[in-house]
């Protein structure tokens, strides 16, 4: 929390300066948690409207080619944990991207106002680490948090943006996302981790979702949704897998008027499904 906030107040004295300046200051302040990669920058999306994006890349050894994950932040902004579960996953063998989507763009803080850029961010990152020799292109994954877990939703729901986009994810993993307007309806695996003590984005709406309930905004179809495994931990608050809250007395704060806690039974259980969901979903064809 610490480092997210110094992180957060800097970025937002960043507007005009370019992704470089600010991977710079994502060096100074962040790196002592960095363990196996390196801060790179790529553009958004072609045109006069791209943004140079910064984002930490974490490559595991060995030539490759490797699977790999995209890594998408809350409205909180990027923080240290984007580092730890990008570290984690380079250990176990995939390479990973924490894309920041704030920063290079001058937010520090966007909550209640939607999903921003990271759609588009997000399959910037996935024709990045395509180019890469070192990465499998047809074995990539797309994990977020809170707002990147909703993001995730919106990457692979069936329709106009995901059938637009010439690469694809191989599946998506989601923590804690607002589930209330999607159709639930995803066109490769999504593994869906949350907390049943969530008063941000409730459990129950994942669960309505998953029943083919409509839902504040949406009207839902019957359908198959088997696609989404949807995991549900008895007690979990939102952001229940970030350590660093562990640092205060009640193990959480309250943030944007919503309690976030860290949980260290889910988080561990939540590692274990990310890994074996990921070796399952991104296994060699």
């Amino acid at each position: 929390m610490r480092c997210r906030a110094l992180i957060r107040g800097l970025a937002g004295n960043l507007t005009s300066c370019g992704a470089s300046i600010y991977i710079a200051v994502l060096l100074t302040v962040a790196s002592p948690s960095a363990e196996a990669g390196q801060f790179v920058e790529f553009d958004s999306a072609e045109g006069p409207a791209r943004v140079h994006l910064a984002a930490y890349l974490a490559p595991p050894r060995g030539a490759g080619p490797h699977p790999a994950v995209v890594l998408l932040h809350g409205c909180g902004g990027f923080h240290a944990q984007m580092l730890t579960w990008a570290d984690a996953l380079s250990r176990w063998g995939y390479v990973a991207l924490a894309v920041d989507s704030f920063g290079p763009r001058g937010i520090s803080i966007r909550c209640g106002g939607g999903l921003s850029d990271q759609t588009t961010d997000s399959y910037a990152a996935l024709r990045y680490l395509a180019a890469k020799p070192f990465v499998a292109p047809t074995r990539v994954a797309v994990m977020g948090f809170s707002m990147g877990g909703s993001t995730v939703f919106a990457d692979l729901e069936r329709g106009a943006f995901e059938a637009m986009q010439p690469q694809k994810f191989r599946a998506g993993i989601s923590f804690y996302p607002d589930c209330r307007s999607t159709s639930g309806f995803m066109t490769v695996p999504v593994l869906l981790l949350t907390g049943d003590a969530d008063n941000w984005t409730p459990a129950s709406a994942c669960e309505a979702m998953m029943a083919g309930q409509s839902d504040i905004g949406i009207s839902r179809k019957p359908g198959d949704r088997s696609a989404v495994q949807l995991v549900v931990y008895p007690g979990a608050h939102h952001a229940f897998d970030v350590l660093d809250l562990s640092l205060f007395p009640s193990r959480g704060v309250a943030f944007e008027g919503h309690r976030i806690e860290y949980d260290e039974a889910a988080t561990k259980d939540a590692l274990e499904q990310v890994r074996r969901f990921l070796d399952r979903t991104l296994a060699e064809p």
